[in-house]
């Protein structure tokens, strides 16, 4: 009958039983010929012998230790020796340590298997596998402005007096991925106006192609793409309302090609029900169809944030061209529940009766606390209800904008170093074939970044001038914001 042999700890005289054991039944019948060799043989297969236990002993521990967290479990005998006939080796105790695992609540069923933390995102929540991830953020915009808040189009609006505070924009953010990492979702709600400004999904599994497919922002110009929150001013340039082609509702693909090299790329494509946000259907069975190519000449692929706050210790230049083309009863878009509207001097067009075409171009440039950015926008508008011989078909609009800042600390100390000054020059020609109705904006703002652009406030003057060609006359006013915009 086997008996349980306790291996801890192993005697010298164990080791030699062992030892002895472990040889053939030859090794005791004969003198060895050569005992010099046999010595070296006998201490090689001690030292294997060695190993074995020091390994056992580790198997042991780990046994003891599950036995003591399982009291219905009954320890099996872990080394058993037969009667000595032949030398075996010792029982495995795997098969032990495997039925006392099965009985053992693993770590993640006795604890909760999420966690959550905050970052740069908000407040964020994870599954200890990796599987789900969700991060939570809001954000609070409180502006006052004098005398007005929106960009003036005619004298008349240049005239109002509407000196205000406001929650100029109030939203919450829920982005994160879902069963994969690369499976990504976003989702932001305006509750200042209300509507649901984002909601897609994105397959970003290949940095060369990522899918990305529901409502959100057409990756188009840098001034619209770039978050409200992220901006270099309280907010966009007069240029934004009549070039934007805003939100849509679709599916577009994007990536980033040949990383590092000189001739770095970034594009991005895209096909659009081209009516905005606020409704589902399209009017007609004409798409949109925009897209962007990005020549990252120096530095890689800038994100589209304003203001040179991450300070580029090297020059980043990036150049893009971009157009769209689309046909329906819009003439322009807002992110709003009535997003299709029409421009100064359109009426409210029927389904499909706009056909638009527009382009644009771009230059970004960052370097060591200086940033500088210039957008130039050409569009047409055809009025495709009207005959082809009348000259008010067609309608020819341009714009543009030139911005530049500057973190002066870098070159006077005194200055604190979160402090920016930036500058912007904006124009819109509303209709190239009528003289005399240019519509122009000249900008300066002071930022102070608390916490990047999470936790700033600006202080902005303008000085914005409207021509009136029926008038024949220019008029202009200075107007002020000062902006505390919050994201926690």
């Amino acid at each position: 009958m086997n008996t349980p042999l306790n291996l801890r700890p192993l005697s010298n005289a164990g080791k030699c039983a062992l030892l002895g054991l472990s040889l053939n039944g030859t090794a005791f019948s004969a003198e060895p010929q050569n005992p010099e060799q046999y010595k070296e043989e006998l201490l090689a297969i001690e030292k294997r012998l060695d190993a074995k236990l020091k390994l056992l002993d580790e198997k042991l521990n780990r046994l003891e230790v599950l036995e003591n967290k399982s009291s219905v479990v009954t320890a099996e005998p872990a080394i058993a020796i037969p009667a000595p006939v032949a030398a075996k080796p010792p029982v495995p105790t795997q098969t032990v340590e495997t039925r006392v695992a099965d009985k053992v609540p693993s770590k993640k069923q006795d604890g909760f298997p999420v966690s959550a933390s905050y970052g740069k995102n908000g407040f964020e929540v994870k599954t200890d596998d990796g599987k789900f991830a969700l991060a939570i953020q809001n954000r609070i915009q409180v502006r006052y402005a004098n005398p007005f808040d929106s960009d003036p189009r005619s004298i008349s609006q240049l005239e109002r007096d509407q000196s205000s505070f406001m929650i100029r924009r109030a939203r919450t953010k829920l982005k994160g991925h879902a069963y994969w990492p690369w499976l990504k979702y976003y989702l932001q709600y305006d509750w200042s106006q209300p509507v649901l400004r984002d909601l897609n999904l994105s397959l970003d599994k290949f940095n060369w192609a990522k899918l990305w497919v529901g409502r959100g922002k057409v990756v188009y110009n840098d001034e619209r793409v770039t978050s409200s929150g992220n901006q270099q001013f309280v907010n966009r340039s007069i240029v934004n309302d009549i070039f934007t082609v805003d939100r849509q509702q679709g599916v577009q693909v994007l990536g980033n090609l040949f990383p590092g090299t000189w001739y770095d790329m970034s594009y991005a494509a895209g096909v659009f029900s081209g009516l905005g946000v606020g409704e589902r259907n399209n009017d007609d069975d004409n798409m949109m169809y925009a897209g962007r190519l990005q020549w990252n000449a120096l530095g890689g692929e800038m994100p589209f944030s304003q203001s040179d706050i991450e300070f580029h210790q090297k020059p980043a230049l990036n150049f893009a061209f971009a157009a769209a083309t689309n046909q329906s009863k819009c003439t322009a878009f807002e992110t709003d529940s009535d997003s299709c509207r029409n421009l100064r001097g359109f009426d409210e067009g029927e389904d499909g009766q706009y056909k638009i075409n527009q382009m644009m171009e771009e230059v970004r440039f960052k370097w060591q606390g200086l940033s500088i950015q210039h957008e130039m926008h050409w569009k047409e508008i055809e009025d495709t209800l009207k005959a082809g011989s009348d000259s008010s078909r067609e309608t020819n609009l341009r714009g543009g904008l030139i911005q530049a800042g500057y973190f002066p600390h870098y070159l006077f100390a005194i200055v604190p170093k979160n402090l920016e000054f930036a500058g912007r020059y904006a124009f819109v020609d509303p209709d190239t074939g009528v003289d005399n109705d240019l519509q122009q904006e000249v900008s300066g703002v002071m930022t102070y970044f608390f916490s990047g652009h999470s936790n700033k406030v600006n202080f902005q003057v303008s000085h914005l001038i409207i021509e009136d060609p029926i008038l024949s006359m220019s008029q202009s006013e200075q107007r002020f914001w000062l902006q505390w915009d919050l994201s926690f």
